[in-house]
């Protein structure tokens, strides 16, 4: 019981601070905002809010991941096809929206020069990859059949993902984020169906 209680306690906590943050972004922007400024905002002291979290940064994406998270069991409605269509429903397309929705945001976290940010942002990609493979049943099935690491599929596919995302905010989140995943979509599917031994598209709804 004494465990559940603590798991309340800090649901509470992580909550007060994601809408401190999410308020405070709003009132002066993500980049003005300090640690003091949303402890403040929530009635907590500095103490506890890095038992949470490294710093604003850790906070903000923990709030990304969550929402990929929600997109995951989404598109684990619908069959596998839903996450390589050429169309604006895809999954890629979902991501690249959100991030050109903050993209004063992602500017800053972008131009972080040390690994911080950016293995932070792998790390999410990472999980929010072992989601989808985690629940879905045709990708359960397909990873048995193929010979090269699925570890290795996802650390290359988190890495692409960040390398786009910089490339992105360079050139001032332009083009459209449909047309990024797109791009995204034609760079890094050919070769990812191939190593699931998957010859066309259709193969992708096979039964099970």
């Amino acid at each position: 019981m004494e465990n559940k209680r603590k798991d309340r306690r800090i649901i509470r906590t992580q909550t007060a601070l994601h809408q401190a943050l999410d308020k405070l972004i709003e009132e002066k922007g993500y980049e003005a905002v300090t640690v003091e400024d949303i402890t403040s905002r929530a009635n907590l002291g500095r103490t506890t809010f890095y038992l949470h979290y490294q710093d604003k940064e850790d906070l903000y994406l923990e709030s990304f991941e969550e929402y990929l998270y929600s997109v995951v069991e989404e598109f684990n409605q619908h069959p596998l096809i839903f996450w390589f269509r050429d169309r604006k429903e895809n999954l890629l397309y979902s991501v690249f929206k959100t991030i050109k929705k903050n993209s004063k945001i992602f500017s800053l976290l972008t131009s972080d020069k040390t690994m911080k940010v950016y293995e932070r942002f792998k790390r999410i990609i990472k999980n929010t990859a072992w989601k989808l493979i985690n629940e879905n049943a045709w990708a359960q099935k397909k990873i048995k059949t193929i010979s090269m690491p699925i570890d290795l599929i996802i650390e290359y596919f988190s890495g692409a993902m960040w390398s786009s995302v910089v490339w992105w905010s360079g050139n001032g989140f332009e083009p459209s984020a449909e047309e990024m995943a797109g791009l995204f979509r034609r760079m890094f599917f050919p070769g990812l169906l191939r190593a699931l031994n998957v010859r066309k598209m259709h193969d992708l709804i096979e039964n099970l």
